[in-house]
């Protein structure tokens, strides 16, 4: 993450610079992510996942729990998330429990299993 700070002798505007990181089709990460920036997984994790942004797409394997500010589900899914704002498009295969605070549902995603809404910020 690039930023730009203050120094005494005059003031920068700080910037920053949001990274996007990929799990590839053929990619299996074993271990938790946690990352700041945005990730896209198509790939196998055996672990959890904590980002900002989360697109699940193709038929992401992921063995442990999803938290994140936004998700968006693409492809086929199945397990937990835990999201201040939650997508399923019209060609996601959900399966799992969501816990949310906005929640859309597009026409034609199918989805199997419980929601419950935060009050708060996603755990």
């Amino acid at each position: 993450m690039d930023r730009a700070t203050a120094s005494a002798g005059g003031s920068k505007t700080a910037t920053a610079k949001t990274q996007h990181s990929i799990v590839s089709r053929d990619l299996t990460v074993t271990g938790d992510i946690v990352t700041t920036g945005d990730l896209t997984v198509e790939g196998a994790v055996d672990g959890s996942i904590t980002c900002r942004t989360l697109t699940l797409g193709g038929s992401p394997d992921i063995k442990g729990d999803v938290t994140a500010e936004t998700v968006r589900v693409c492809g086929a899914f199945s397990g937990t998330i835990a999201a201040s704002q939650v997508h399923l498009v019209k060609s996601a295969v959900m399966k799992g429990d969501i816990r949310y605070r906005t929640l859309t549902i597009d026409q034609g995603a199918s989805f199997e299993g419980k929601v419950k809404r935060m009050k708060g910020a996603p755990a």
